[in-house]
């Protein structure tokens, strides 16, 4: 029976988000003065390199530098490149360590049709594969870049013609790509089967102007034709335009919606919707659904102004600027550098302290991409003097790596990727924290939701992304005929340890076995029935969690026979806190090296966990993965779900001030706040071996104690006293935890003096010298689970979880207000 968990996915490196044009003539002039003030106005799109190339039918010549337009082109460059009837050009940004010289474009290179040029924006995410076949076929490359390879599998297919060429490598190319090629005759321009990337063409007289937004079109003169359809090829000479179609439609269209929330330019329209009249439309919304008193609206610069003064127009709140701009330095979005990004947020914003001093400032802003940006301009905000800090999103969630030529691109990266827009909005520092719903998103733009990309926001993209460094493992491995991978269910190649590993866990999983549990250990799925549950609306409730470092703990002691109860409790003290009762659990084991007994410890630490949970172990996965792993460490984490009767749900709705809390004793530290831990006892085996008569243990052993599960302690409470709202107390201790569970409006106060700290807490306190707010904000000082009741069932409540065999004490009580008062 396998789990997955969500994987991280890959990031090409050759990803960018660029602007390109293109310019066709019957006659000769200076065109290159043309493409440099396109180029200009897609500046927005790209502000490490920019290039122009220009051909007269006879030869190519280009030039290209690192740095802005208007840097790299004087006017003495731009009258040095010839007269000419062609001309691409290209602007750029990076992702890290691609920023360099020859990774500029326009690429120019001479092939079977002679010398070409091509320009490029989007990224092919399986540029990898296309470059190493080529490689095979004695290709060359002298960049790193994605673009090169698209240059030379079209050079590859044009035999016969460059425009057969380009309609053969587009059938190859996954990913996104809307690209300008000239050659000695002809300027063709192709946007991807999905339309990804926009693309648009016009006319000046008998000229043909291509470009990747209409402001460009603006920008040099031009008449707005259309929008490049996508899978659309256009080739322009002297003879006019020419119509092609890729061969391998899309099954429909995926537009970048990012492009209206950040990239484009307002006054561009990108297949026939007003950037501006869409950000506007945002704003509007976010004042409807997300309303806040304040005294200003502003936005930040530049993206999210014109969203700013929609809010404004519905909400009434006058729009006032809280922020100005050094209009000199890049975006912080597209800086390659992550370094670079946070220093440049200091020169580049500064607020206006007359403005926002002693204000309460409602503050829209595009996106949260990484988060540490908008964390500094709350910060830069409330040090102006500002009052309140409320932030408004024009933009769902990102929650997901793009992989199509936006710099989003891992996981770690995103603040959103696991976090809740509360946890978020703690991150940052604002007072309050909104953000538009991909449906809201949507409306902005009149559209269906279905025709546009928003893999950043769901994770749903319009290719498969698969991780090529796993694929090639895997070949590698399967060529060995090794494959190491072995699960509960299929126990892989390596079929001794697997085996063996199973026999020695089976065991221990069917003494958790309840009489719900269908099948057995070994099939593709576990199977548990609930047809008997007797309830009038049956809710499933999940948690998943993992031990994290207190397993470095048990790796130094070769102690391995507990961590498995602390992945069970961690997972089914969580559910019980919604009043549910654990059904079933999964684990997850991972590993560099298999070693059948060890395992089989773990599991039955885990099954030992589900047993004093009243739940069932029905399934897991046991990972082998080599070298990911140091040698004797492994990885462990768990899957629980439980059910509860929707009208018993527990949500702390009717917590109310004068409610008392309930603490229940821990057994110890329990799975949280390790990375301090080892950080006070050291963590090799000699500075955890340390015996203190305190705790009359070692320190190991102390550390090691598993956590405590209180499921049928609370599942007993719950049948004699109305339980309000439960709070787990795990990382982020009491300060994080309790206020989880209160509405709105409603706060706490914890009497410190209420129990008497363990001799571990004494010791953690005297090592650390954190004072109490930092202690009861990491650990769980004792306490390890919170409960909420009336305070007329406070002594039926402690005396009961006494019987139950807790150790309960009165610790706090709730107050208007909010947060938790240390007293």
């Amino acid at each position: 029976m396998q789990t997955e968990r969500t994987k991280k996915l890959p990031f090409d490196s050759f990803s960018e988000e660029c602007g390109v044009i293109g310019i066709h003539s019957p006659n000769t002039y200076n065109i290159a003065s043309t493409a440099y003030y396109g180029l200009f106005a897609l500046q927005h799109r790209g502000q490490e390199s920019c290039g122009i190339a220009v051909g007269n039918g006879k030869r190519i010549e280009y030039y290209k530098n690192m740095g802005l337009v208007p840097e790299v082109f004087s006017a003495e460059r731009i009258s040095s490149l010839p007269d000419g009837n062609i001309a691409i050009g290209h602007v750029r940004y990076s992702t890290t360590g691609a920023s360099k010289l020859c990774n500029a474009q326009p690429i120019y290179f001479i092939g079977k049709r002679g010398k070409m040029a091509l320009a490029h924006n989007g990224n092919l995410i399986n540029a990898k594969q296309l470059r190493n076949e080529l490689i095979k076929e004695n290709a060359v490359f002298q960049t790193s870049i994605d673009s090169e390879v698209m240059a030379s599998l079209i050079n590859k297919y044009s035999d016969e013609s460059i425009v057969d060429g380009v309609l053969e490598a587009c059938k190859y190319f996954k990913g996104s790509y809307s690209f300008v090629l000239m050659s000695q005759d002809k300027l063709i321009a192709v946007r991807d089967p999905y339309g990804i990337r926009p693309l648009c063409f016009g006319t000046i007289g008998d000229r043909y102007i291509v470009a990747s937004e209409t402001c460009a079109l603006d920008g040099v003169g031009a008449k707005f034709v259309r929008d490049i359809e996508p899978g659309e090829v256009l080739v322009f000479d002297g003879d006019g335009i020419e119509f092609y179609r890729i061969d391998n439609p899309a099954p429909k269209k995926a537009h970048c919606i990012f492009e209206y929330v950040y990239f484009a330019r307002p006054d561009s329209e990108i297949d026939g919707v007003s950037v501006y009249e869409s950000r506007k439309e945002s704003g509007k919304i976010l004042a409807k659904k997300y309303p806040v008193e304040a005294d200003m609206v502003a936005g930040v610069p530049d993206s999210a102004v014109v969203a700013a003064r929609g809010y404004s127009e519905v909400s009434g709140i006058p729009y006032g600027e809280a922020l100005t701009k050094n209009r000199y330095v890049g975006r912080t979005f597209i800086q390659p550098e992550q370094g670079m990004r946070e220093t440049s947020v200091k020169i580049k914003l500064n607020a206006l302290r007359s403005n926002v001093c002693g204000k309460r400032i409602i503050l829209i802003d595009d996106s949260i991409v990484r988060g540490t940006t908008s964390k500094k301009i709350v910060q830069m905000l409330r040090e102006a003097g500002a009052k309140e800090v409320h932030l408004r999103i024009s933009s769902p969630i990102t929650k997901h790596p793009c992989y199509f030529g936006i710099d989003t691109n891992d996981y770690s990266q995103l603040v959103g990727a696991f976090r809740t827009e509360e946890e978020i909005c703690k991150f940052i520092g604002c007072d309050s924290l909104h953000y538009l719903t991909i449906d809201e998103l949507c409306e902005t733009v009149h559209r269906d939701k279905n025709e546009f990309c928003l893999g950043c926001f769901n994770g749903e993209y319009p290719y498969i992304v698969e991780n090529e460094k796993e694929k090639e493992d895997k070949q590698m491995l399967d060529d060995l005929g090794d494959n190491m991978a072995i699960s509960y269910s299929d126990s892989g190649v390596d079929v001794t340890r697997g085996y063996k590993a199973v026999e020695l866990m089976k065991k221990h999983v069917k003494e958790t076995y309840d009489g719900n549990v269908l099948g057995d250990l070994g099939s593709f799925g576990g199977f548990y029935d609930i047809s008997g549950e007797k309830m009038k609306e049956p809710v499933l409730v999940a948690g998943c969690d993992g031990v994290g470092t207190k397993l470095k703990y048990a790796f130094v002691s070769d102690k391995h026979d507990t961590v498995g109860i602390d992945a069970v409790a961690m997972c089914v003290n969580d559910i019980v806190c919604q009043g549910a009762r654990p059904l079933f659990f999964l684990d997850y084991f991972a590993t560099g090296k298999l070693d059948p007994e060890k395992v089989a410890t773990v599991v039955k630490g885990v099954a030992d966990g589900c047993k004093l949970a009243g739940c069932a172990l029905i399934g897991g996965e046991t990972a082998e993965m080599p070298s990911f792993y140091p040698d004797g460490e492994y990885d462990m984490a768990g899957f629980a779900v439980g059910i509860v009767d929707k009208e018993k749900v527990i949500n702390g709705k009717n917590i109310k001030a004068g409610d008392v809390l309930i603490g229940l004793e821990s057994s110890g530290v329990h799975s949280n706040g390790f990375s301090l831990i080892r950080k006070l006892f050291g963590e090799t085996k000699s500075e955890i071996d340390v015996y203190d008569e305190r705790l009359q243990k070692t320190y190991g052993e102390a550390l090691l104690e598993p956590t405590r599960i209180y499921v049928k302690s609370i599942l007993g409470l719950m049948q004699k006293v109305e339980v309000k709202g439960i709070a787990h107390i795990t990382g982020g201790g009491f300060i994080e935890n309790i206020p989880r569970v209160f509405p709105d409006g409603i706060g706490c106060e914890i009497d410190l003096n209420s129990y008497k700290l363990s001799p571990l807490y004494e010791i953690i306190k005297e090592k650390s010298g954190l004072k109490n707010e930092q202690l009861y904000n990491t650990f769980n000082m004792g306490i390890g689970m919170v409960v909420v009741v009336d305070k007329k069932d406070a002594d039926l409540t402690i005396a009961t979880l006494n019987e139950l065999g807790e150790k309960a004490h009165l610790v706090g009580k709730t107050i208007n207000g909010k947060g938790v008062t240390l007293k």
